[in-house]
């Protein structure tokens, strides 16, 4: 470590805002098929504080006004699984996590000690909400469980290195359904996550989370997620372009293995962006709530989407933006009598984005 020497910089104290929120119209086809105007969005609040040159504290909240502008009918959206062909809504506050960085070895090196009642684990990529590959896009994956499904867990305990290009992070957690704002339970889960960046353009990543979960029995049970996922950023004449590819397999104690595929990107020029996303993984019929006479086994599912959004207006740190998209689904023969033979979605919607920065920031 490196102390703080006469005559350097002194410690500063900042603080940053982030909001992202629609306003969308959804309406899907066939018999499970809805139409409804909901919110979705998130914002966060980051505080930063230098306690030295070496050593910054930072404090992120982040919460959702979903419970007011979705409610508990969710956002249409077909073969979700969290809240049956719904979207559900987040609670109104989805994280608070303290965070002491330490700089090592001259500032090449870096120790992050993370506490949260609430917030991240260790396990799966960025979260979509946050992913610069689904800018643009309200909806959440169909494969979110399976992939990043763990940045709202409660009583987060963890360290993170980096080292160059490198990052290794470990967290314990409780697997404990979550009960609103900010339940504290005894850790009985873990994740663990290496990232790589390999340049300017290209970065890899890769965890494991023993995740012990309440089952239907009413008792709880150890299951199992694997992820792997690949970023890219490019630049292309004044346009940019960023893209992920993601992998996510659950492994539970007595279900069969579930895997799934994701491939997203947004293409921004000007004021204009188009993003897409093109999904492959396996549902089980329980899991949508779905009787079938050939068993339980997890089947393929695919869905496909294409946006696009264009900014009205851009004034220093707030867009307002509006844009649409069209889904659509690819279903075993077994599912169509819920879905029908051709599922679809489309969407239409008022995007608000908001960046501030306070003083030191």
């Amino acid at each position: 470590m490196r102390m703080c020497m006469p005559g350097e910089v002194k410690p500063k104290s900042g603080f940053t805002f982030h909001l992202n929120q629609f306003m969308a119209y959804s309406s899907t086809s066939g018999p499970r098929g809805a139409s409804r105007l909901t919110g979705p969005g998130m914002w966060m609040l980051t505080f930063d504080s230098d306690l030295a040159s070496w050593n910054r504290l930072s404090i992120d909240v982040m919460g959702s006004p979903e419970q007011l502008t979705v409610g508990d009918r969710g956002t249409p959206q077909l073969l979700q699984t969290e809240h049956i062909d719904n979207m559900h809504a987040h609670d109104t506050i989805m994280a608070l996590e303290f965070r002491d960085v330490v700089k090592l070895g001259g500032g090449d090196q870096q120790l992050t000690l993370l506490f949260a009642p609430r917030g991240e684990a260790a396990a799966g990529p960025v979260p979509f909400m946050h992913r610069e590959s689904a800018e643009g896009n309200p909806d959440a994956p169909l494969g979110h469980t399976l992939q990043d499904g763990f940045h709202d867990v409660s009583t987060v305990l963890g360290a993170e290195y980096r080292f160059g290009r490198t990052t290794l992070a470990a967290t314990a957690f409780s697997g404990q359904d979550i009960r609103w704002p900010f339940p504290l339970h005894g850790p009985d889960s873990y994740g663990v996550r290496v990232t790589q960046v390999i340049d300017d353009h290209l970065g890899v990543g890769a965890s494991y989370a023993d995740v012990l979960s309440p089952n239907d029995a009413g008792g709880s049970e150890h299951n199992h997620f694997v992820s792997a996922w690949l970023t890219t950023s490019h630049r292309i004449g004044g346009a940019t372009l960023k893209s992920s590819f993601i992998w996510g397999q659950a492994r539970d104690s007595h279900a069969p293995v579930r895997n799934s595929f994701l491939a997203e990107a947004a293409y921004q020029w000007g004021r204009n962006r188009l993003f897409g996303r093109a999904e492959a993984l396996q549902i089980t019929p329980e899991q949508l709530d779905l009787v079938t006479v050939n068993g339980a086994e997890p089947r393929w599912v695919e869905a496909l989407t294409v946006g696009y959004e264009r900014a009205l207006v851009q004034r220093d740190n707030v867009s307002l933006l509006v844009g649409g998209s069209v889904t659509v689904d690819a279903l075993p023969p077994v599912f169509q009598p819920a879905y029908g033979n051709d599922p679809r979605g489309v969407k239409g919607y008022v995007r608000v984005k908001l960046m501030s920065a306070g003083p030191g920031s």
